[in-house]
């Protein structure tokens, strides 16, 4: 209803009601009861004039208001369907009914753009995701790249220390690799370089190891929760699936270590040392004639892996292949 029209409704009865009585008390020369009928007037004007305010003020103004601010309690409450029935647009519309269509407006567009910036925040944030995923990842072999393993090191130190366990850090070189390049060329060399991520990538479990590529020809794995023998069985099996592939002059120099050291309490010296160890145990195995397995055990010094003509007639069995994408971007640093 417009604004004219509650002020018609209502203060029409107030003027016309007392102006009736007055003309009729005049037409009749009741001029005694029209001075008291006056006067009576007069104070109730006097008395009522603030009531009466306070009323017109409410029917009028206050209703549009309070219905105004119930709209934008339902759309801070996220209710961005929220309706507000207005009627239809005049050409002769009051400046408060304009003043409520603007409203109606504006608060929609700005719950729109607010829609539209959480739409555009949860894009970006899974592109920041997808991004550091790829930081982990080796480009070539689409394992884990060495970044990944400086954290995951640290990680598992960490916890083996907090929890009293251990775990191996297995580094690998291949042998002749050098010669593949120069001979059959980068393509060659990188191709071999893809197969033994995967061989790494099949043989290793994808919620307990984490296989990864240190750089250039040298790779790794971490590996939990197995025993020294399994350690060594699984170096092996790498070791001799590596040689199966029948690649002339190529095969694996592995290093084996296992950590925390004794006496270490930081985890950031414990993740520097079986680093240390691992990299003497792989240089030890280049040493003893390539081609072998050599393990570093905390109490101990490096223990050499059967010699390849001595290999175990049998492995312990397989663990179950991975699914999907390889170590990195399947799971976060945190995870293992």
């Amino acid at each position: 209803m417009k604004v004219d029209t509650k002020l018609s409704l209502i203060l029409g009865p107030l003027v016309l009601g007392p102006m009736t009585v007055s003309l009729f008390l005049a037409y009749h020369s009741r001029v005694e009861q029209l001075e008291l009928f006056l006067c009576l007037l007069l104070i109730a004007f006097a008395v009522g004039l603030k009531p009466l305010a306070n009323y017109l003020g409410n029917v009028i103004f206050m209703a549009d208001i309070r219905e105004m601010n119930r709209f934008c309690l339902r759309v801070k409450q996220g209710d961005y369907d929220a309706e507000w029935p207005l009627p239809p647009e005049g050409e002769d519309e009051h400046e408060l009914m304009q003043l409520k269509r603007n409203f109606y407006w504006m608060v929609h567009a700005i719950a729109s753009r607010e829609d539209w910036l959480r739409c555009r925040l949860n894009d970006t944030a899974q592109s920041m995701e997808k991004f550091e995923q790829l930081s982990f990842l080796d480009g070539l072999t689409r394992i884990s790249n060495r970044r990944f393993f400086e954290i995951r090191v640290r990680e598992m130190s960490a916890r083996a220390l907090e929890r009293g366990e251990v775990f191996h850090l297995m580094m690998l070189d291949c042998d002749g690799f050098k010669a593949v390049n120069d001979t059959l060329g980068h393509l060659a060399g990188d191709d071999l370089l893809v197969r033994l991520a995967e061989i790494l990538r099949l043989s290793t479990r994808e919620e307990k190891d984490t296989p990864f590529r240190y750089g250039g020809d040298e790779f790794g794995v971490l590996v939990s929760g197995v025993t020294r023998k399994g350690a060594v069985d699984l170096a092996e099996r790498i070791r001799r699936r590596f040689a199966d592939l029948g690649i002339p002059g190529t095969s694996l120099s592995v290093g084996l270590a296992e950590g925390p050291g004794p006496r270490l309490a930081d985890a950031e010296h414990a993740a520097e040392e079986i680093k240390r160890v691992a990299d003497e145990a792989l240089y030890a195995a280049k040493r003893q004639g390539k081609d072998r397995v050599v393990a570093a055990w905390n109490d101990a010094a490096p223990e050499p892996g059967p010699a390849p003509a001595h290999a175990p007639e049998a492995a312990p069995p397989d663990p179950a292949p991975r699914a999907g994408a390889p170590g990195g971007p399947g799971r976060a640093p945190g995870e293992g």
